[in-house]
């Protein structure tokens, strides 16, 4: 492919960037209830949390399978590389 940005690999990849917000956020959260004392509501958001971070896990593993399928993320060979490893 050309060193033009591929729109897929950009959108997965942002998929990722905000799954892992989502992750930074909820963990935040978690933290601050089970601080709190709130047991209830704590095992609430950490259910949440176990399905959050399989979602990252499906986003990170479109992005890998993209990248293998279309190898269309130049100036990220190494990254990728590894990456996908």
């Amino acid at each position: 492919m050309t060193e033009s940005k591929c729109a897929d690999f950009e959108r997965l990849r942002s998929d990722v960037d905000a799954k892992l917000q989502h992750l930074i956020e909820l963990t935040t959260l978690l933290l601050q209830v089970f601080r709190a004392g709130d047991y209830k509501v704590f095992s609430r958001y950490d259910k949440d949390l176990e399905n959050s971070v399989g979602q990252k896990e499906r986003a990170i593993g479109a992005l890998r399978q993209h990248s293998i399928e279309h190898r269309c993320q130049p100036g990220k060979t190494e990254f990728m590389k590894e990456f996908n490893e």
